[in-house]
């Protein structure tokens, strides 16, 4: 990436880049991509993830979208299906409120996860957003996997 980063993103933790489902819901809900942040405010370098924000891209609007869970999978294949990909982790992210003029909500999570990959970690795990609490193929809207969110860029050496 070139030029300076002006993003209000959190750097640091986690990232999960969420990619559309092909699934059964509507034309709205079929396209949406996203950014799923975990992270701890003010300590980018933390081990522990106290926070997820879920950015939208910039053709969707917050207040549009009713309540959406997170899952969190066991597994990281995502040839598999979701029902095998087993369960990690489910929280869900609030609909933004009719004054919210952001892309994005952020909430904190009711216990840190672990930024690490194997045992506890979530690194390496996929992740779906689904429109309702059970995950299917039905209710799917987007999925990624957990990779790590790092700070800055390494430098090239020529």
């Amino acid at each position: 990436m070139c030029g300076p980063d002006n993003s209000n993103r959190p750097r640091g933790g986690a990232l999960a880049v969420l990619s559309p489902f092909s699934s059964n819901l509507g034309a709205r809900l079929r396209s949406l991509s996203a950014d799923l942040a975990f992270h701890t405010p003010g300590s980018p370098n933390s081990v522990g993830a106290t926070h997820a924000r879920l950015t939208l891209s910039d053709h969707y609007d917050m207040t549009s979208l009713s309540n959406l869970h997170v899952v969190i999978h066991s597994t990281g294949d995502l040839r598999s299906s979701i029902c095998d990909s087993g369960l990690f982790r489910q929280f869900t992210i609030p609909a933004a409120t009719p004054s919210a003029q952001r892309q994005y909500v952020e909430l904190p999570l009711d216990t840190p996860l672990s930024i690490e990959v194997g045992h506890d970690g979530i690194i390496g795990r996929r992740v779906s957003l689904c429109s309702g609490p059970i995950p299917s193929p039905e209710n799917t809207v987007a999925q990624g996997i957990v990779g790590f969110n790092f700070l800055s860029h390494p430098s090239a050496s020529f």
